[in-house]
């Protein structure tokens, strides 16, 4: 027995000493690693630089795709891109360091805790007032975590760590599945984190009826296994990025830009509408079956055009000055009897539309049903309602060439910006300049630049009909000009309208050269 003891006795021994030079040649502990800093959630805006980034990354041949793509990737939407994905990651190491921390003996003693006893008798006052005294505690606890942004990290729903929470990366599948990432033409770096971020929220937004619809995602929903560090950030972002259309619309058209502005207001629509192609039958048909199933058969949205006139419009004057607003409710076409001929030189001449809106009725009968049913006051519902829609004008001589020197209609614009130091153009790139003004060559000019671009909005529901008028100044040489006006909604799909108007242009006398004659006059006279 003895000699199969002294061999084990001897390996033990030897063990013990390994295990204590082991230990005395082990190092001394690590001091420990100063604490990481938090994320600093201030992000410094240039909106000078988002500015020159989207006027020198876009062109007159730019579809509504690289509208959308311009904008994901300004400076400024990827510095705040960045920083909350910066914020992301810190979330994500809190909850890890919190869930690590915590033990297998805690979560036994959480089980074994006495949770009131075994009692079925109901609590006697003081324990029932106790109990709603330590509720409110734990609900002001969490109102004022919410409020200070120190909410308890191990409750966030995160993607990849909790099991079955929906976010970015599930979107991205979702997206991979339909074709639509990586996105289609986009010449970007995917590989930098925020790019790709915006650009899949771009997507995710142009595909928002598939995803919203999605099996997965309607199972989440109710569950709160939502990420709400991707998809409340899709929601800041819609705002970020519906303001940068408003810029670049803006610039499109100190640009005079037709079909700059014109990509831009299709790229508002597929934005607004989750839509990828604002052409397309299917989407257009599935649209128009929307508007019919929510407002009826006379709910699609669609604006009539009845009298126009562009010319230089005369006051009456036999008409008193109180039947002036009495006027204004006649038809547009009484102007025509009132107006006298257009010339070179007058200052501004008239474009009038009498307009009507075929789905005034049915628009405001489901208004009234929404506010009745969320018990919202009709006249606040009303009120808050909004409908935006954009005309653009453009012109082009029937009898001859544009004058190159006629301001707005056949004058080099680029290079009148240039001699006003205009801010738009300083901002510009040689590249930049070359693509518009190879836009503006002569030849080009009647079809792709722009005499004014202004939008109209509707503020009342139940509108039916209504005048438009804007202002143009009228060509510089007399002849025969051909007006082509095209209107574009902000918030419908398919809706869109075009018509022309020609205009006989007389040789005018200028203020000046009449006051000189008429002094002339004077002196002969006398």
């Amino acid at each position: 027995m003895e000699s199969y003891l002294l061999p084990i006795l001897g390996a033990v021994i030897l063990a013990a000493v390994v295990l204590i030079f082991s230990i005395k040649k082990s190092p001394a502990p690590a001091e420990p690693k100063s604490k990481k800093e938090p994320v600093d959630g201030k992000v410094h805006l240039d909106p000078a630089a988002d500015a020159a980034w989207l006027v020198n990354h876009l062109r007159p041949t730019s579809s509504p795709l690289d509208v959308l793509y311009a904008i994901a990737t300004t400076p400024d939407q990827l510095k705040i891109t960045q920083k909350h994905l910066d914020l992301r990651q810190e979330a994500v190491d809190k909850k890890l360091a919190a869930l690590s921390k915590k033990s297998p003996t805690n979560d036994m003693q959480d089980l074994l805790a006495d949770d009131g006893g075994w009692a079925e008798e109901d609590d006697d006052p003081a324990t029932t007032a106790a109990k709603k005294a330590a509720e409110q505690k734990e609900k002001e606890a969490k109102q004022l975590a919410a409020a200070t942004g120190k909410e308890d990290v191990t409750k966030l729903k995160l993607e990849g760590i909790d099991d079955g929470v929906l976010g970015a990366e599930w979107v991205e599948r979702q997206c991979a599945a339909m074709k639509c990432w990586p996105p289609p033409q986009f010449q970007g770096d995917l590989t930098d984190g925020a790019v790709k971020r915006n650009l899949l929220m771009t997507m995710g937004r142009l595909h928002a009826k598939q995803l919203n619809n999605h099996p997965e995602l309607l199972q989440a929903g109710p569950l709160g296994n939502i990420d709400p560090t991707y998809f409340q950030g899709t929601i800041e972002y819609r705002s970020r990025v519906g303001q940068l259309l408003e810029a670049t619309l803006r610039m499109a058209c100190t640009l005079r830009s037709f079909r700059l502005a014109n990509s831009v207001l299709d790229a508002m629509i597929m934005f607004k509408i989750g839509v990828m192609d604002v052409n397309d039958e299917k989407e257009r048909a599935w649209f128009a079956d929307l508007m019919k199933r929510q407002y009826g058969e006379g709910g699609t949205p669609k604006l009539i055009f009845g009298e126009k006139y562009l010319g230089v419009p005369t006051a009456d004057p036999n008409a008193a000055e109180g039947e002036e607003k009495d006027a204004e409710k006649k038809k547009i076409v009484q102007l025509v009897e009132q107006t006298k001929a257009v010339t070179t030189a007058d200052e501004k001449m008239a474009l009038e539309m009498h307009i009507s809106r075929q789905h005034a009725e049915a628009f405001t009968k489901e208004k009234l049903a929404q506010c009745q049913k969320q018990g919202i006051p009709p006249q606040i519902g009303m009120n808050a309602y909004r409908e935006t829609w954009f005309i653009m004008v453009r012109a082009r001589k029937l009898d001859g060439e544009l004058s190159p020197t006629d301001k707005n209609y056949g004058d080099d614009h680029l290079q009148v910006m240039s001699q006003n130091n205009h801010q738009l153009y300083q901002m510009l790139e040689p590249a930049t300049i070359a693509a518009f003004q190879k836009e503006f060559a002569p030849k080009n000019r009647p079809s792709n630049r722009m005499v004014i671009g202004w939008p109209f909005q509707v503020a009342n529901i139940a509108q039916k009909a209504g005048k438009v008028k804007m202002h143009l100044v009228p060509p510089q040489e007399e002849g025969k000009y051909e007006f082509t006006v095209t209107i574009k909604s902000q918030d419908f799909l398919g809706v869109d309208d075009e018509f022309k108007l020609v205009l006989d242009v007389k040789k005018g006398v200028k203020k000046e050269e009449e006051e000189e004659e008429e002094s002339e006059g004077d002196k002969k006279n006398n």
